[in-house]
């Protein structure tokens, strides 16, 4: 049974992998592009319109104060494609490292995961510094840090309450 668990783990691991690092592959080559058009047009990765509707709405609802977190979004909206990228990017590191051979990485697979998470997103920033139309942003790697977090984050309270409920159910029994 323990050889079986082992090589699932193993098979996870690899999987887990070849996603993560396809995964990087997709922003690697997102940041290669000249560009998109603006991300913020309809055009580009973003429609601005929706937000701007969305912010608009609440704001004349008296619901504005629901708008105070997401402004940056919608002065920048490419902040927003940058938090979603690196948090499925943050996802993916985080079960690449969970399945992992090595316990280290394992047993710290959340710390691991936004470390790797920064670096890449710094290395791109760096990278993004030699491509024609692009420049490397310190806020760019702000909003990559914060979606590898974010993501970090929700693994972490979804594991916890996934703990809590096994051992409620194993308690009522």
């Amino acid at each position: 049974m323990e050889k079986k668990s082992l090589k699932n783990t193993n098979i996870q691991f690899k999987v887990f992998l070849i996603l993560s690092v396809l995964y990087s592959m997709l922003i690697f080559y997102l940041s290669s592009r000249s560009s998109f058009g603006d991300a913020g047009s309809s055009s580009g990765l973003l429609d601005i319109e929706f937000i701007r509707n969305i912010f608009h709405y609440l704001s004349s609802s008296d619901l504005n104060f629901l708008l105070s977190p997401f402004y940056i979004f919608y002065k920048q909206p490419d902040k927003l494609v940058h938090l979603i990228l690196y948090a499925g990017f943050g996802i993916l590191l985080y079960y690449t490292l969970k399945n992992s051979p090595n316990s280290t990485l394992r047993n710290h697979a959340l710390l691991f995961a936004i470390i790797i998470g920064t670096v890449y997103g710094a290395s791109d920033e760096f990278h993004q510094s030699f491509v024609s139309g692009r420049t490397a942003s310190f806020w760019d790697l702000v909003a990559d840090s914060t979606g590898v977090i974010m993501a970090q984050a929700v693994i972490f309270i979804k594991d916890k309450l996934c703990i809590r409920y096994r051992n409620f159910s194993i308690s009522t029994k």
